[in-house]
């Protein structure tokens, strides 16, 4: 028998969801996306599959999470680690990276009809810029085809000066570096024809009560969105993002996954107290009480669909349920 027939027959006879309620009940597995888009849209052409999931998929995983898990709150996990109330067993929290207007249009509804709280980590510096986001628009380009060297140099970096980071960030990094106004030349020939039928790439600020509302909690995700330990100054990378966000949002997940010790001291002072990383793990809550730093797993479609693109719940259960417990 095949290992993914396998898995099929022991998440099928329960086997798999027994595992976990036994192993599992005191801890709080927190799942990662970024964005969920309409299959019909513009968007859907052209996002980065690594980590875009289509709304019908999206909308799959909804049954299994309510079938294993408790769905939690942000507020919930804060309170938990501040002796608050305990977190219920086998607790889950549904987070968001960077703050994509289609969250609101596309994912929301679907959280909504399901009853799941959600939260979304916000990078200031692109939700305060409407239209296509400068780094989805260089990232998109360098998906397409792109020669990466050619967009090195477009950017004023030489051969001698490619650094070892894997080339998305490595060019992040540098286009970073330039001036705005010289950044926005350098990346206005990289605009593809058809992104402006995409509208707004992210969530707007005056967006965020009316979220709030319908209970969306934020955190920050950096103002830069630039992987903090590769950064000269995350420390004031992320006074930008508290002064962005006020003083009520006092949590972060870490951009790009790259955080260090040092990442984390300049967080706290800052007022973060609850973090996030994307370490894939399983975070230990023992009595319910999970630590203030917290690893984080990615649902990405690859690993939760079959070989014909089909959802498989017994993948999906398998990736988030066959990790290890961890208390960072």
């Amino acid at each position: 028998m095949s290992r993914d027939a396998l898995r099929s027959t022991a998440y099928a006879s329960g086997a798999i969801g027994l595992r976990h309620r036994l192993r599992h009940a005191d801890t709080l597995t927190v799942a990662m996306f970024h964005r969920v888009v309409d299959p019909a849209s513009q968007a859907a052409r052209h996002a980065d599959p690594i980590y875009t999931l289509p709304a019908p998929l999206f909308a799959a995983c909804l049954p299994v999470f309510r079938r294993h898990y408790a769905v939690v709150s942000l507020a919930q996990v804060q309170a938990a680690i501040a002796g608050g109330a305990a977190l219920p067993a086998r607790a889950l929290l549904l987070t968001f990276d960077d703050g994509w207007q289609d969250f609101a249009t596309t994912a929301l509804p679907l959280l909504h009809r399901a009853g799941m709280p959600a939260t979304v980590f916000l990078a200031t510096d692109a939700i305060a810029t409407p239209g296509p986001w400068w780094q989805e628009v260089l990232l998109r380009a360098l998906r397409e085809g792109h020669d990466f060297r050619a967009l090195w140099a477009n950017a004023g970096g030489t051969a001698e000066q490619i650094p070892q980071d894997p080339p998305p960030l490595a060019l992040l990094l540098r286009y970073a570096a330039l001036a705005p106004d010289i950044r926005a030349r350098a990346i206005a020939p990289l605009r593809a024809a058809d992104l402006a039928a995409e509208g707004d790439h992210m969530l707007g600020m005056a967006q965020m009560p009316a979220l709030a509302a319908q209970g969306v909690d934020f955190g920050g995700h950096g103002a830069a969105h630039l992987p903090m330990s590769l950064m000269a100054d995350p420390a004031g990378d992320l006074a930008r993002c508290r002064a962005a966000l006020g003083p009520q949002i006092t949590a972060l997940s870490f951009p790009h996954g790259r955080y260090n010790s040092d990442c984390v001291q300049a967080a706290r002072r800052e007022g973060f107290a609850t973090l996030f990383t994307s370490d894939a793990c399983i975070n230990a809550a023992p009595g319910g009480r999970p630590a203030a730093l917290l690893g984080r797993i990615s649902v990405e479609a690859s690993a939760i669909t079959d070989a014909h693109g089909t959802f498989d719940a017994a993948r999906l259960a398998a990736w988030l349920m066959h990790r290890p417990v961890r208390a960072l």
